[in-house]
């Protein structure tokens, strides 16, 4: 007898739900792109438990008669295909006909539909895969599903389903990728009975930006628009200025559905390369237009990913697209308080334009300011205090871009006492008073790196690399001895972020606190920062720490623990107080910076990895001039002629 058979078409409705059926917002993905496929003008969907105990969405589309709804919940039975011809020129989100079925084999599922013009409509209940009968139902034109109890039959997924509140910030983002594909649908969301988003009809993109990613955001954007023979391409860019540290906010969308095209998506990149930093990733929303059968979206089970027929024409076309945008447009961000802002933004409390004079007068304080910061910081107390190390950002572009001597030592020693407030500024004698027999000299190159003499050689220390460890090390330690301290904000840092994102934060609040991070709800989109850690207020954004490391968790959050998130964290706020590339030392700064090497002296890197300094060996410097001092003097080398 033969060992293989025919599977139980139960068993396949379940092993496709597998592919297709994740979590709940899978569901509420499907049940959308079905109420489109209806020409809906209204969706609701109400979310209980974060989608485990119910979804259900109703939508006002043409709806179905009897005979359609029984068949509508039957193994790949559609209205959208007749024949295979039209695989090749498929014009709606569904297709395939298996998401009702593959829903109704994992939960309790209860379909009700009524067509416009019909008196009363029909349900029908499927349970476990079990098709229940028929029945007569009161409602209103369209469909309603109602889905309770997923994955009661597969109680391993059900096991794998995260926290209620992670659930419903998946449920936002599925709904987000639709809505902003269909402004002119009308999309209510609500959780536990309460109102979570509530979208009107739109007439503009960025109605739908702003309610999901804040109006920062969104009074950012750049339009893009641009015909092209194989097919329109129209769009919002963010300006460098808002870019993140990772692709989630990256939204494409060919012929209505949001899809990840790898080619596209490096077009993208490729038209930020130069504006912003090479491990940063831009913002855009994108919508392109192409004829039917030029695209295949019969690749992937979530129909996610695509094949387009014009591929490279439509790289070029995007690439070009958005290079001659970024030509006409302004993307220089303003400056105030030393602070970056984005482009077309500035300070609610200051003018657009300020008078050259008082900029002059505020640029001397503010870099007054920072040298103290900078002498604060590296003079620190040991890490069994709390108090405030608040060094800030200096300004770049300031002061020589040559060598610039300094007296400083290498050694392991604390910096000398003395008075940091009348530190000369860059523009001043480059080689510190009181200091030239300190120790070795040292010079800052290109305002980036320190070179300084050592016994053995030469070394060359990246400022901000060896800098971030510091900080790094010294985060570290202080919290070993219990929780950061931390110092509540005058003015709260609003941040607006998705309902993932708050969920995420809501979950890990534990850790933030320990790092003397504190934040409210602020609002339905957003979360006011209400407390930083002490050490760090004035060097390092609150609200760009946090940005980073929902940026980083978005790209991690399957694979992340309690101890990833305060790693990470701790990097985050290193790397976002640490000196930059660019910005211009005193000689006590440098002294200082140095004097602290020992702190990374254990693993050499930052905390990414990179090395914060290199040592060229003595003898490698006189091999490659072919000599060897330490054995030969110069005036005894007599293989050399006179004048050698």
């Amino acid at each position: 007898m033969g060992v293989i058979r025919k599977l139980d078409p139960h068993l396949v409705n379940q092993i496709a739900a597998g592919e297709v059926i994740e979590r709940p917002a899978s569901v509420v993905k499907e049940l959308l792109e079905n109420a489109i496929d209806a020409q809906a003008a209204h969706i609701d969907v109400a979310i209980e438990d974060g989608g485990k105990k119910l979804i259900r969405v109703q939508d006002d589309g043409l709806g179905m008669a009897a005979d359609d709804l029984a068949l509508a919940v039957a193994s790949h039975a559609t209205s959208k295909l007749t024949s295979s011809d039209d695989l090749e020129r498929i014009a709606t989100l569904g297709f395939r006909g298996e998401a009702l079925a593959s829903v109704g084999s994992v939960s309790q599922m209860v379909v009700t539909s009524c067509r416009a013009g019909e008196v009363g409509g029909h349900s029908i209940s499927i349970d476990g895969g079990r098709l229940g009968d028929l029945r007569a139902a009161g409602a209103a034109p369209g469909t309603t599903v109602e889905v309770r109890n997923l994955f009661h039959t597969i109680p391993a997924r059900r096991k794998f389903l995260k926290t209620e509140a992670t659930e419903l910030g998946h449920i936002v983002d599925a709904m987000a990728r639709v809505a902003l594909a269909y402004p002119q649908v009308a999309f209510r969301l609500t959780h536990n009975g309460r109102t979570v988003h509530n979208l009107p009809r739109a007439e503009d993109i960025r109605e739908r930006v702003s309610a999901f990613f804040g109006r920062q955001l969104a009074d950012q954007l750049i339009e893009i628009r641009s015909d092209t023979p194989v097919g329109g391409l129209w769009g919002l860019a963010a300006p460098p200025s808002e870019s993140r540290a990772s692709t989630r906010m990256q939204y494409l969308f060919v012929n209505g559905r949001y899809v990840r095209d790898r080619s596209l998506l490096h077009a993208i990149r490729e038209a930020y390369r130069g504006l912003i930093e090479s491990n940063r990733q831009p913002v855009v929303f994108l919508y392109l237009t192409v004829p039917a059968n030029d695209i295949d979206v019969n690749v992937h089970p979530t129909k996610i990913e695509v094949r387009l027929r014009s591929g490279q024409q439509l790289y070029r076309e995007v690439l070009a697209a958005l290079r001659q945008r970024f030509l006409t447009a302004d993307l220089a961000p303003r400056i105030e308080d030393g602070l970056a802002l984005p482009a077309g933004r500035t300070a609610d409390n200051a003018p657009p334009h300020a008078e050259s004079g008082a900029g002059d007068t505020d640029a001397q304080a503010r870099e007054m300011r920072i040298r103290q910061s900078m002498a604060d910081f590296l003079r620190a107390p040991p890490s069994s205090s709390q108090q405030r190390l608040s060094f800030k950002r200096g300004d770049r572009g300031t002061g020589p871009s040559g060598p610039r001597e300094f007296a400083s030592p290498v050694a392991d020693t604390e910096p000398p006492p003395g008075d940091l407030q009348t530190a000369p500024s860059p523009q001043r004698a480059p080689v510190a008073q009181g200091v030239e027999d300190a120790g070795p000299r040292a010079v800052q190159l290109h305002n980036t790196y320190l070179v300084a003499e050592t016994d053995d050689g030469i070394l060359i220390v990246d400022q901000h690399a060896l800098h971030e460890r510091v900080i790094y090390e010294e985060l570290r330690s202080r919290l070993g001895a219990g929780p950061l301290e931390s110092q509540r904000l005058l003015i709260p840092a609003v941040l607006d972020v998705t309902q993932r994102e708050r969920a995420f934060l809501e979950e890990h609040g534990e850790q933030l606190a320990r790092l003397g991070v504190e934040f409210e709800p602020f609002g339905t989109a957003s979360i006011g920062i209400q407390a930083f850690p002490m050490m760090l207020t004035g060097r390092a954004q609150p609200e760009r720490v946090l940005r980073d490391l929902l940026d980083w968790a978005a790209e991690n959050g399957g694979k992340l623990t309690v101890d990833d998130v305060l790693d990470e964290l701790l990097h985050r706020m290193a790397c976002r107080a640490a000196v930059k590339a660019g910005d211009v030392l005193t000689a006590e700064e440098v002294q200082s910076l140095l004097a602290k090497r020992h702190m990374a002296e254990q693993t050499a890197t930052c905390p990414h990895g990179r090395p914060t300094s290199l040592v060229l060996p003595r003898d490698e410097i006189e091999r490659q001039f072919h000599r060897d001092y330490r054995t030969t003097r110069p005036e005894d080398d007599d293989t050399l002629p006179p004048d050698a």
